[in-house]
């Protein structure tokens, strides 16, 4: 089995190239859904997070809004990095229990990490595949999923991760999703045959 890194910037379509990738063939460990699970309400993570910040966090189904937590720790570097010191060790640790269930069969294991360089991922996770895309398209994408995020937000949330000029730079494998749909596809699988070849 091999394991390979994927990020990329908000925006820039990093889990429309997870699926494309998991088209092919490849099992797919996602750390948002894995980090989602450690906030929902019964999750590990969710008491702490409601101790800190309080019931107004909550929606009328008792679950944390995501949006609120995000608007606080976008705007607070030390809030985030208490959030980040709260879920990513939890989530490094399910991602390699994850590992653990595969690591003896054929094939590839691509986990998806939007802060993978961020938190240091990269000295265990290669090879990294990383997505780009122009700006302009990347403020449409934010816009069309999330039309409620001003666009002040959505700068302050670029600006809060790595530049993705700097995220290219220390990629081995690099995926341009600013064109159509075919393009991207077509850049997905030549990464693809070089997985698969190295994994043969």
């Amino acid at each position: 089995m091999k394991i390979a890194g994927l990020t990329g910037g908000i925006g820039t379509g990093k889990t429309t190239v997870a699926h494309m990738f998991e088209a092919l063939g490849a099992v797919i460990i996602d750390s948002d859904v894995i980090a989602r699970s450690y906030l929902s309400r019964g999750g590990n993570g969710y008491k702490q997070v409601v101790r800190r910040y309080g019931n107004d966090i909550l929606d009328s189904n008792l679950e944390i809004k995501r949006q609120m937590i995000a608007e606080i720790v976008f705007k607070n570097i030390g809030e985030r990095k208490w959030l980040e010191g709260l879920v990513h060790p939890y989530v490094y640790d399910r991602i390699k229990e994850e590992i653990g269930r595969y690591i003896n069969k054929n094939g590839i294991i691509i986990i998806d990490v939007p802060l993978l360089f961020e938190t240091g991922a990269d000295s265990w996770l290669r090879p990294v595949i990383v997505v780009i895309c122009n700006m302009d398209a990347r403020i449409k994408r934010i816009q069309r999923r999330s039309p409620e995020m001003a666009y002040e937000n959505i700068v302050e949330r670029m600006h809060a991760q790595m530049p993705i000029e700097e995220k290219e730079k220390k990629a081995d494998f690099v995926i341009d999703n600013s064109g159509s749909t075919a393009e991207t596809t077509a850049q997905v699988k030549k990464v693809w045959d070089a997985l698969t070849k190295k994994e043969s």
